[in-house]
């Protein structure tokens, strides 16, 4: 038994308006924190790290079990399969 159908849709949209959020201060981050992490709670960039560990951390550490993005600060995105 999943979460319920609302829960899901609110989490699909905060994770829109945080990818929206990075793609609007990307071309910014690439010149001041490129290879950096970025930590992004709703439409706010909460602040750059050095790995995804730290970032994670950080964002738990803030944020606890609501959702946030991390995402690597990269001129092109690095496909990577699982």
């Amino acid at each position: 038994m999943g979460p319920p159908e609302g829960a899901l849709n609110m989490n699909i949209d905060a994770i829109k308006k945080e990818l929206d959020h990075f793609e609007r201060v990307k071309k910014d981050l690439l010149q001041s924190d490129k290879g950096k992490i970025a930590l992004i709670k709703r439409e706010t960039l909460e602040g750059t790290f050095t790995t995804l560990e730290e970032a994670y951390k950080e964002g738990v550490r803030r944020f606890g079990k609501d959702p946030f993005l991390i995402k690597p600060i990269l001129e092109v995105e690095q496909v990577q399969t699982i």
